[in-house]
């Protein structure tokens, strides 16, 4: 018999034992990748099911929810709530921030509310800050082996709390009352269609029943396991190749072909398995699942009955736009476009069909979000032949693409035929520009696929790839504007940051940063833009640069930097940043952002021009000239347009000759010109 000191000894320490395993923090009982240990218990641990309830997302919305069901919140405002003028008037410019490319020398969300950052953005003109992707993501769940494997930028997202290196709750709070006494307004992007592999998912795969047609996911019965590759873990990720899809559809475990699979703009995916999983009622299953972009990155169901995955993203808005009162919600839902089963044909009856079930996501989402008193923003990549069919939906404004891969195919190529096919294709349609969002996640990356529209798109994203020769990829290209900027001018990193070719690059930033600001809509800028990065790493789709000022504590190489960091242009005037800041606030007092797309100029061989009515009057000009040589060009000019053409960066008048404004612009050069107006016809002469 034990001696009783030595029970109670040993009492007290199982109690310690259970108490620290109580504390074990999440990312210590993460689940295992190939290769370590997994469950090896009869059914999944209870508790640890219970546990990774509380962490998920649709856990999470019960919680969320009953903090608005029996309040006056779900009423203040209408779902069906049309009020673009009124944000394009408070905040038509935003500084678009990924938190995983900065560095700010603190926790980020902090150092955006510092008082001299929060200056900046004031006096650079700047009345937005757009901060995304911002929640914790998959790789606390993953582990390491998803390193590499397509993760880009924090964008697998699998919860809604705040990433901890970007701070916590009370700092998006104390973020918010200072942009709020600062007149900016805060927005960012909700969990993507595809998510991370974390709490969600898991519980899926373990058969947890409340998290039932959350992803797309399809049980294979152990008698078909033939079919499929050998894993070596639980979550072990596994794409399957085209002939195993064909006999899990034959076998009626899979559903038959999707749009999806014929859009040649669709995001890379197809199906993916894991291995065999432990459920919580003890049986040992093997799932299929739908993925895009990476098999870290599966898809959520909207069309389930059990409407999980609106449930998700119902809460989600709660916590974004109701809660944190922030009041742009970007909807990054393209994982769901064409998320169908097609007929037989591979030819869609109408754009809306290839594309179903996401028109409704967009509309029933953006409703929500009006409702708690915030503005929609349709955030993916699509082919201009939809932007029509997405602004029908109830959405705000919606991601212009095209126009950025036609402005760096024509600095790159010397040839303005895309982008004058896209302005023309915009005015045909009828597009209300205005609801058109300028640059947003396009900080480092330009992508090809919406020149697929074009008749000859392939052909031009053949060639453009030809002349960008080792740094292009099948679908973009991993570029900041000032790598696109230095190539076309023959230049590499070192030779475009030397200070006698400050102008020549400084001309041609302006150039593809002028189509944001010069056409009506929001426009989004990022300190890889007004900082001119150069050099990208090898491999990586980002490069860390200064949020504000270099911080010299940080081991890292240090960026190449065409301009210099924010804070050390902002102390002279006649810096890059100065240089956009007198662009953005003239494009404010003239409501640019409200304007209407009036008229596409073609000039002689890359040269172009847009000319944009103006709501109170009068007309904006943007001129560009693509080519390695001066320029001149004739700008025919409405019958109600005066004659009083002033340039908006320097302020000088230019001449009229005629019913024409004439431009003279150097190599790779643009102007912007404001032109008072006479009555209100908008006649072309």
């Amino acid at each position: 018999m034990l001696p009783f000191t030595r029970v109670l000894g040993l009492a007290l320490l199982l109690l310690l034992s259970i108490a620290m395993c109580a504390c074990t923090p999440p990312h210590a009982r993460r689940p295992q990748l190939p290769g370590k240990a997994t469950q090896t218990l009869p059914r999944a641990n209870p508790g640890y099911v219970q546990w990774l309830e509380r962490q998920s997302m649709l856990g999470s919305s019960q919680d969320l929810s009953g903090q608005v069901s029996g309040t006056d919140l779900l009423w203040r405002n209408s779902a069906s709530a049309q009020r673009v003028p009124l944000l394009l008037a408070a905040a038509p410019h935003w500084l678009d921030v990924n938190p995983y490319t900065v560095e700010a020398g603190q926790r980020l969300l902090r150092a955006l509310a510092a008082p001299d950052f929060l200056t900046f953005l004031e006096q650079a003109g700047f009345n937005g800050l757009f901060l995304s992707p911002t929640g914790e993501t998959g790789d606390i769940w993953s582990g390491d082996a998803a390193t590499g494997a397509g993760m880009v930028q924090g964008e697998d997202v699998v919860s809604f709390h705040i990433a901890p290196r970007l701070g916590d709750n009370s700092d998006v709070a104390a973020l918010v009352n200072a942009l709020d006494k600062a007149r900016i307004q805060l927005g960012g992007d909700l969990p993507p269609a595809a998510t991370g592999l974390g709490p969600d998912f898991i519980l899926q795969a373990r058969n947890a029943s409340r998290f039932e047609g959350l992803y797309v996911m399809f049980s294979v019965p152990q008698k078909d396991w033939d079919l499929l590759p050998a894993a070596t873990g639980e979550w072990a990720c596994l794409s399957l190749d085209a002939s195993v899809v064909h006999a899990l559809h034959e076998r009626a475990i899979l559903p038959g072909p999707l749009w999806r699979d014929v859009l040649p703009w669709s995001t890379e995916g197809g199906w993916d398995v894991t291995g065999a999983v432990q459920g919580t009622d003890g049986q040992v299953r093997r799932w299929v699942y739908r993925y895009s972009g990476t098999v870290f990155r599966p898809v959520l169901l909207w069309q389930d009955p059990s409407a999980h995955a609106r449930r998700v993203w119902s809460a989600a808005i709660i916590h974004h736009t109701g809660l944190q009162r922030q009041t742009l919600a970007g909807l990054r839902l393209e994982a769901l476009m064409g998320l169908d089963v097609r007929p037989d044909t591979a030819v869609p009856p109408s754009a809306y069909a290839a594309i179903v079930p996401g028109p409704e996501a967009l509309g029933t989402l953006a409703g929500e979000v009006h409702r708690y008193g915030g503005w929609a923003l349709q955030n993916d990549i699509l082919p201009p032949s939809l932007t029509r069919c997405v602004l029908d939906t109830a959405v705000d404004f919606t991601r212009e693409s095209a126009v950025p891969a036609a402005v760096a195919y024509g600095l790159l190529c010397n040839d303005t035929g895309p982008l004058t096919a896209v302005l023309r294709t915009l005015l045909a349609q009828g597009v209300d520009c205005s609801r058109l969002a300028h640059g947003v996640g396009a900080g480092n990356r330009v992508d090809w696929r919406p020149l697929l529209d074009l008749p000859d798109g392939r052909e031009l994203v053949r060639r453009v790839q030809h002349e960008v020769k080792g740094w292009s990829h099948a679908q973009g290209l991993t570029a900041t504007t000032a790598t696109v900027a230095a190539n076309a001018l023959g230049l590499d990193a070192a030779a475009a940051s030397a200070p006698e070719v400050q102008k020549t690059m400084r001309d041609a930033c302006m150039l593809l940063l002028g189509w944001r600001a010069g056409l009506p809509g929001l426009v989004f800028l990022s300190p890889q833009d007004l900082e001119g990065l150069l050099v990208l790493p090898d491999g990586m789709s980002t490069a860390i640069v200064p949020l504000w000022e270099q911080d010299r504590s940080v081991k890292r190489p240090a960026p190449v930097l065409a301009f210099g960091s924010l804070a050390d242009q902002w102390t002279r005037e006649d810096s890059f940043v100065r240089q956009v800041a007198r662009l953005l606030q003239a494009r404010r007092s003239a409501g640019l952002a409200q304007g209407k797309l009036a008229h596409v100029v073609s000039g002689p061989k890359g040269c172009i021009a847009v000319l944009s009515a103006l709501p109170r009057g009068g007309y904006w000009l943007f001129a560009a000239n693509f080519s390695g040589r001066r320029q001149r060009m004739a700008c025919p000019l409405p019958l109600d347009a005066s004659h009083h053409a002033r340039d908006v960066t320097d302020g000088h008048t230019l001449p009229v000759n005629g019913r024409d404004l004439i431009v003279e612009l150097g190599a790779r050069q643009s102007c912007h010109v404001l032109l008072d107006g006479r009555n209100t016809h908008g006649e072309m002469p």
